[in-house]
């Protein structure tokens, strides 16, 4: 800190320089009574006189070199004298303020890193990065790992909690089960007093882009249960036995696209299931063809802004809605929804999720405003899409890689139809246990790596670390499963695609991981949990039962896998491609679950 404490006053030293000469003025050149320009002699403070420089051009046309560089810096010296008054206070009140910075420098360079002087616990461990602007957390996904790789990074050297600074933000990382439980007791304390849901460095934009009227950001005890129960009636297990059919019929017709292929992306194929299950079945929406492939276009648009750095700045862009794609896609999108409860509001209630929203009372009869209708359908597009999409093109990757486990599932699902029939119903879910556990499986191996920030109201202590006021505070799930101490491997293989995915353990008690939480913790644990597991069991279920089974084009062994680096969740760079067989229905029930 001393090199630091020293870089401080010498600058202060100069900056309080540069303020005296500013005070004292800015060099002018003076002018001969020919109208031509002369080297600055004296300090005046004199701004120079357009018309005389007019009437003076052609003299200096035919002066020499070293005359245009006169000319250039009476330009320069008519700015400077113009800003003078602004940089005298400008350059002493920043003197000021390094000088008063030399006994703590980090909250001058890290604005907001202040800690609770009251609190006797230590910060975590961790770094600032660079000044002003902190570490770059998000962007910095590599091929190897995937996106988020310097949040692992930064995990993997900290330990559980840790500290640091992004896009002028300070924030604490917190994993581990025990303790993202003993954060969250601290939310819906009441405003001030608490935790509550902000986020981070995009509240201005990214905020009205998904909707500050959701369930997800509301931090009033009383209206966030409200909330929850008037959402929850259309992510209830009744609400999704009865979009099942729905959903069974858009999976089996991209499953026979994948047939009537040579080779296809997975990835592509599972963006256009999920948000066809958004605009059909979240939505109720009844498009022609060319409208679908629009829908599809504006809500990835949509989604990707999360993604965009320039959502991220401390003020509202002006012409949000308007001049940015993003804006102009959730325009679309809402303007969708408008036109769907409209017709609710004319026809009456539908079998869609929007309906449920639309219509829902609670004890007293009252019905979410208009705004939070829109802002929870908008917010089950996205779990409904993103995350289910990420974590099937994830699942077909690594059943590719691990053969024996898809003969399994083909086997359990053999043997559920012989049983129950061809119709996905609950009862089918519920007997798709094997499913389930890959499912499971693939989503502690590659889960969305944190769950949405929290900004600390008042501090907390958590693990005997602080987390101050006015700190924002992540929950690492990645972290979280990494350390799970149920599966933890020294050298890492718990969490390999390759040595680590075993569904197996999750079908005994002795060997179930003990941290999961791929869909958050707590009063704010994903609504649309229920509807992506529905929309995963009945895809990959229908995949069994029509495909025999199908190669990795790209993917041969554990090092030809590339990932994407600047998505939500991890996703193979090929869009995990196969090449698959039809199913002659010879039994698989010689694989034992």
């Amino acid at each position: 800190m001393k090199g630091l404490d020293r870089c401080l006053f010498i600058l202060s030293t100069l900056l309080a320089s540069a303020a005296a000469f500013v005070v004292g003025g800015v060099p002018t050149p003076q002018r001969l009574s020919s109208g031509v320009l002369q080297p600055m002699t004296h300090y005046y403070p004199t701004v120079v006189n357009i018309n005389a420089v007019s009437k003076s051009t052609t003299a200096l046309c035919m002066s020499s070199t070293s005359s245009i560089g006169i000319v250039a810096s009476s330009a320069v010296a008519a700015i400077v004298s113009q800003l003078r008054h602004h940089a005298k206070l400008l350059l002493v009140l920043l003197a000021a303020s390094l000088l008063f910075a030399k006994s703590n420098p980090q909250t001058l360079l890290w604005p907001g890193t202040q800690t609770d002087n009251d609190c006797s616990a230590p910060l975590p461990a961790g770094g600032y990065g660079c000044p002003f602007l902190g570490i770059n957390l998000f962007d910095s996904g590599t091929k190897h790992y995937g996106p988020f790789y310097k949040p692992w990074q930064l995990g993997q050297k900290y330990g559980k909690i840790w500290r640091a600074y992004f896009a002028g933000y300070p924030l604490i990382s917190v994993s581990g089960a025990d303790n993202i439980k003993s954060f969250l007791k601290n939310e819906f304390k009441g405003k001030g007093v608490g935790v509550g849901t902000k986020m981070i460095a995009g509240e201005h934009n990214l905020g009205e882009l998904f909707g500050d009227k959701a369930l997800l950001y509301e931090n009033d005890a009383a209206k966030h249960a409200r909330l929850r129960k008037l959402a929850g009636d259309a992510m209830s297990p009744v609400a999704i036995a009865a979009a099942l059919p729905s959903i069974q019929e858009l999976a089996n017709q991209q499953v026979d696209r994948v047939l009537k292929e040579e080779t296809i992306q997975m990835e592509e194929l599972f963006d256009e299931f999920t948000l066809d299950i958004a605009w059909k079945q979240i939505l109720g929406l009844d498009l022609k063809e060319e409208d679908v492939t629009e829908f599809r276009k504006m809500v990835k648009i949509w989604i990707n802004c999360i993604m965009d750095p320039i959502m991220m700045v401390p003020f509202r862009i002006p012409g949000l809605m308007k001049f940015t794609k993003s804006g102009r896609a959730r325009t679309y999108i809402v303007s969708k929804i408008e036109e769907k409860l409209e017709k609710l509001e004319r026809d009456g209630p539908d079998s869609s999720s929007l309906s449920k929203l639309y219509f829902a009372t609670d004890d007293d009869g009252n019905k979410l405003t208009r705004d939070e209708v829109i802002h929870n359908a908008m917010i089950l597009i996205f779990a409904g899409s993103e995350t289910s999409s990420s974590t099937l093109t994830c699942a077909s990757l690594l059943l590719g890689l691990h053969p024996t486990v898809w003969r399994k599932v083909k086997a359990e699902q053999e043997k559920i139809v012989a049983e129950l029939g061809e119709d996905f119903t609950r009862e089918t879910l519920d007997k798709s246990v094997y499913l389930d556990s890959v499912i499971k499986e693939t989503l502690r191996v590659k889960p969305l790596e944190f769950g949405e920030t929290r900004l600390v109201e008042n501090t907390v202590v958590v693990d005997g670390k602080q987390i101050p006021k006015n700190w924002f505070a992540m929950l690492n799930i990645k972290q979280t499963h990494w350390n799970d101490p149920s599966t933890y491997r020294e050298d890492g293989s718990h969490m390999d695609v390759m040595k680590g995915f075993q569904p197996e353990r999750w079908l005994d008690d002795a060997t179930k991981p003990s941290e999961w939480m791929p869909f958050g913790e707590g009063g704010r644990r994903c609504l649309g949990e229920r509807l992506a597991f529905a929309e995963m069991k009945v895809f990959l279920g229908m995949m069994a039962r029509k495909l025999d089974r199908y190669d990795l084009v790209n993917v041969h062994g554990e090092d030809d896998i590339v990932w994407k680096t600047d998505t939500v969740m991890a996703r193979p760079a090929d869009g995990a491609e196969i090449k698959a067989t039809a199913a002659d229905h010879t039994p698989a029930v010689e694989y034992q679950i």
